[in-house]
């Protein structure tokens, strides 16, 4: 549209009104906030002169005019924080307003009306809306609809009428850079600006550019579970964020970031994806791991090891004694047929006779073998086996407790007789004492009987392994769960669990009733499903069975080749299947057209998923004598690709120790930093990183180092390769020592 033309005279006219209105509301809100910062400081000032130092012994009256004064201060203080976050909302707006109009004739009407859609609301003082937020109803039209025939849902039903204009905007500084009328999609010519730029930052909002699939999947309150599959790119991470914000704008009254949490791969990913939220004009949500959920759960009684440590040892330690072992206890462990023998032992551990015993002292019967199974089995029957013991203890206590006061009454009473104590302090406590001491077994015999031992009842899963295998009708054979059996066993009796036996672990404490359901929390988002195994769906399922869940994930992007949900109708029984909606993303928009068929060419089935056509450089494939000449080479591209203005430049090597030796030789050469635990901050720039942890982050430049034979050599590891190759926005780099691994076969 050119600049001089009456059409863009009138949205420039617009755009002045809108920032005019905006900068009153700014400038309100700020000397607002100011009022309340003066005042703030003059409750505490009063506080001070009024009541001065608060005891208890100035009287009930001061300590009530003190919680006054206190309660009044908190109403400040959220005062204070809402016209903070109204501060933040009018600078975003002060620079870009909005980026999209629609013109809509509702049925009925002679007139179409125009609407402004921004990242937030705007109403002047008549109540007139300047601005929609487009997580507004009507905003769903820019997303979803073609022009001509259309309709929005409200709260009031469905609104018919036709769209007779959509328009989109670039607005910075605030000055309008270009806009441009568009018809069904987000047109290719903004996405294709934003996709081309370099990146040197966190996860930036989409909100400008969301698609008629991503809104989809946005907006969606039809079911309970939904289950997000789509390619690398296809901004399955940013959909889940901008729902999470679509959400809080919708049900505001209802939930608050608190009532949220995302589960993502690591910590990296977790400070990667912290700023959007921010951008959109909402606190971010309870971010977590997996692991870090499980290791707080599990506490500190035994050596523990990290994810990285695992993929680790599964992609370095090959040629290890053990190796076959471990990965055969890695694979079972992630089977639905584990899930099935963990079910059906759960059951078996709350119907196993504990072997109760009549608690006598002193001649007396407490409680008789007899009732204490009658509380077990019947009374206490539909608690979880953690909680019924400790009903029983409780019980069994409070049956002994007038006993217990009867008999220290008697001893004080000889005790006092007996001409050797004068202080009765004294008697009382050795009285305490000397029954303490006979009641010594009866108190060994109550934990006995309600002990709950989780490393014993893990343990005694294996020790009789095959009978529960024989009872679930799982596939494995005899000899394979027999050395899975002594793998573990042995792996317990040194202090010791795997990253693999934790899972089940958890599971165990959760199912047991060692660990409190979470009621606050409403929906749960799960980033990267993919690397999740059948067994920690049913643990997301047991924590949270009351929330509605989002789950994202690639099926081709499984990092680790032994332990992940493997098809997503392995997790379909968990979820209720008339409340669970599967959503295909077929749009992929973060690499060029050459990387994303390079790229896919990688996979072994046929990809049918579109690409955004936005042409770049050919990928480059560089072989190399030895691995010194790899990194000589590195350092010669990383100065060129900063030279041609990349920002950020992602060296992704197949493990830790790999990336720490790269790092090692270019740290004293060029500015650049390293990612090598899965806790680590994210870091922008040039950075190191091993594949593994690379997932979900992109970079404008990857250069993939050796993907020689020796390195990526075997099946399972094409998907951990894909997921590196798919990391590139604008260049893609692989170079290789000795002969090129045969899983780019294809690629070229």
């Amino acid at each position: 549209m050119n600049r001089d033309d009456f059409e863009w005279k009138l949205e420039d006219e617009w755009l002045q009104d809108v920032l005019k209105e905006t900068r009153k509301q700014f400038d309100k809100n700020r000397d607002f906030k100011e009022k309340i910062k003066k005042d703030a400081i003059r409750t505490q000032k009063e506080i001070w002169d009024e009541i001065g130092s608060v005891s208890i012994t100035n009287g009930l009256e001061q300590v009530v005019d003190f919680m006054q004064f206190i309660n009044f201060m908190k109403i400040q203080k959220i005062s204070h924080e809402s016209t903070r976050k109204l501060q933040e909302k009018y600078e975003r707006m002060l620079s870009s307003p909005y980026f999209g109009r629609i013109d809509f004739l509702e049925n009925g009407e002679d007139k179409a009306e125009k609407y402004y859609i921004g990242i937030s609301n705007l109403i002047n003082d008549n109540l007139d809306f300047l601005i929609y937020d487009w997580r507004a109803p009507i905003s769903s039209m820019f997303y979803d609809c073609e022009m001509g025939e259309a309709n929005y849902k409200c709260p009031q039903g469905i609104i018919e009428g036709k769209l007779m204009l959509k328009r989109q905007y670039k607005i910075n500084n605030g000055k309008i850079e270009y806009m441009f009328d568009s018809n069904l999609k987000i047109d290719d010519e903004m996405l294709q600006d934003i996709l081309s730029k370099s990146t040197d930052s966190k996860m930036k909002a989409i909100v400008t550019t969301i698609q008629r699939e991503q809104n989809k999947v946005i907006r969606n309150e039809e079911y309970k579970t939904l289950i997000v599959q789509g390619p690398a790119g296809s901004g399955k991470t940013s959909v889940a964020l901008h729902r999470i914000a679509y959400l809080l704008y919708k049900y505001r009254e209802k939930i608050t970031p608190e009532n949220i949490v995302i589960f993502s791969p690591n910590e990296i990913f977790n400070d990667y994806i912290s700023n959007v939220l921010p951008e959109l004009g909402e606190d971010n949500m309870y971010q977590t791991t997996f692991k870090e959920y499980m290791h707080m759960a599990l506490g500190s009684g035994l050596t523990k090891e990290d994810y990285c440590e695992m993929m680790e040892y599964i992609l370095g330690s090959k040629d290890e004694l053990n190796y076959q072992s471990r990965i055969s206890n890695i694979r079972y462990k992630s089977t639905v047929e584990f899930v099935n023998i963990l079910k059906y032992y759960v059951t078996y551990v709350e119907k196993m006779d504990r072997n109760f015993t009549d608690i006598i002292f002193r001649d007396g019967l407490i409680v008789s073998s007899k009732d204490l199974q009658e509380l077990f089995f019947k009374d206490y029957i539909k608690l979880p086996l953690k909680r019924r013991l400790r009903k029983i203890k409780e019980r069994i206590l409070f049956l002994l407790k007038p006993y217990k006061k009867h008999r220290i009454e008697e001893v004080a009473f000889e005790l006092e007789h007996s001409g050797s104590y004068i202080d009765k302090v004294e008697i009382l406590k050795d009285s305490i004492a000397i029954v303490k001491d006979e009641m010594k077994e009866i108190y060994y015999e109550i934990d006995r009987i309600t002990e709950f031992n989780l490393v014993d009842i893990y343990k005694k899963l294996f020790e009789k392994l095959e009978f529960f295998y024989r009872s679930s009708n799982t596939g494995y054979c005899v000899g394979k769960i027999e050395k899975i059996k002594s793998y573990t066993l042995e792996n317990l009796k040194a202090q010791k669990l795997n990253y693999e036996d934790q899972i089940p672990f958890l599971y165990l404490k959760i199912a047991l009733g060692d660990i409190p359901k979470t009621s606050e929390i409403k929906y749960v988002i799960i980033d990267e499903a993919q690397d999740y195994t059948p067994l920690q769906y049913e643990i997301f399922y047991q924590l949270f069975n009351h929330a509605n869940m989002t789950i994202l994930g690639d099926l081709n992007q499984s990092i680790n080749p032994f332990m992940s949900v493997g098809d997503y109708n392995n997790i379909s029984h968990i979820f209720s299947q008339s409340n669970t909606c599967i959503i295909n993303l077929t749009q992929s928009y973060r690499s060029t057209k050459e990387i994303t068929e390079f790229s896919r060419k990688l996979l072994n089935n046929e990809i049918t998923d579109e690409s955004i056509q936005r042409s770049g450089d050919k990928p480059l494939l560089l072989g190399f004598s030895e691995e010194e000449a790899i990194k000589e080479r590195l350092l010669d591209d990383i100065k060129i690709y900063k030279g041609r203005g990349y920002k950020s430049i992602g060296i992704i090597t197949r493990t830790t120790k790999e990336a720490d030796e790269v790092y090692n030789f270019l740290k004293e050469k060029i500015h650049i930093k390293a990612i090598m635990k899965d806790d680590d901050e994210y870091v922008n720039g040039t950075l190191v990183i091993p594949a593994y942890l690379a997932k979900g982050l992109e970079f404008d430049v990857v250069l993939i180092y050796n993907a020689g034979n020796e390195n990526y050599c075997c099946e399972e590891e094409r998907l951990l390769l894909y997921t590196a190759c798919t990391r590139a926005l604008h260049i893609l780099c692989i170079y290789y020592s000795g002969k090129c691994t045969p899983l780019l076969k294809g690629s070229y």
